[in-house]
């Protein structure tokens, strides 16, 4: 397995930088966001010339993008947002084959107008549930034309608040196109964040979900009532076990480390995330 990083936790005035800045820190893989070159997570339009100049500072610096964020509220409220995110998302799907890049992430969406991070009662309702199946079934066939993936996440401000919601929401997408982004710190809820819980809530989502996994990130959490995220080593998981369950799960991707607030992080981060996959790899 190898290691690789979320583009915006690395800010630097270009691009080039950008990836030389990750390669000099160990990094070999990116998940990329287009907020790293100074637009918009989704623009409405990506010119061949900045998607040409992604692709090269990448090839440069020896880094394999192997996500795109192609984020957007995808229960926003208002079905002209989502239309307008749906259309700007295949502006990330075109961008991909000049990338080399298979995966592109979402966000399931809040029902929450402001930020779709937050959590909204009315996420759990029925017509959130028939708004996300109409909008993945939009994405869907975006990705079959462009040759991608779509990559979700368990969190629990979204509508699939669960590796329950997400096995249920794979069924009945019923897409090949369609799997999971494995982040070990996205599964806890609040009160659920203690170390004694830690190895039932990882081992319960794989038991569901192992087979569908298409990408792992290395995000932590810190022990408390809340929902508090960190960079790995940081806080209750045990990324030993976590690599573990992927290993037994035939999982040969890389890992992306996330949950980095602050630059000094990143020594530590890398370094305890490559004793790990060291430790893995014997």
């Amino acid at each position: 397995m190898r290691l690789g990083m979320y583009s915006v936790e690395i800010t630097r005035p270009s691009v080039e930088e950008v990836f030389s800045e990750a390669a000099r820190l160990g990094f070999e893989e990116m998940q990329f966001d287009f907020g790293s070159v100074g637009t918009q997570q989704l623009p409405d339009e990506i010119s061949p010339e900045l998607t040409a100049r992604i692709a090269a500072a990448a090839r440069t610096s020896n880094i394999a993008i192997t996500a795109v964020n192609g984020t957007f509220n995808m229960i926003h409220p208002d079905a002209r947002i989502r239309e307008a995110g749906v259309s700007r998302f295949e502006q990330i799907a075109k961008a991909c084959s000049v990338l080399g890049c298979p995966l592109i992430t979402l966000c399931t969406g809040s029902r929450d107008t402001q930020n779709m991070w937050r959590r909204h009662p009315g996420n759990d309702l029925p017509d959130a549930w028939s708004d996300l199946l109409h909008t993945t079934a939009e994405l869907v066939e975006i990705a079959e034309r462009y040759g991608v993936f779509l990559g979700v996440e368990t969190e629990a401000s979204n509508v699939v608040s669960s590796p329950q919601r997400a096995r249920r929401f794979l069924d009945e997408m019923a897409s090949p196109r369609l799997r999971i982004i494995m982040d070990p710190a996205n599964l806890f809820h609040d009160g659920q964040a203690r170390l004694e819980n830690s190895y039932d809530i990882l081992a319960s989502a794989f038991d569901l979900l192992a087979d569908d996994i298409i990408a792992a990130h290395g995000k932590d959490i810190r022990e408390g009532p809340g929902i508090s995220f960190t960079s790995a080593g940081r806080g209750i998981v045990d990324f030993d076990y976590f690599v573990g369950l992927l290993k037994s799960a035939g999982y040969r991707g890389g890992i992306i480390a996330h949950g980095i607030h602050e630059e000094w992080e990143f020594p530590g981060t890398v370094a305890y995330l490559k004793q790990v996959l060291s430790r893995a790899n014997t």
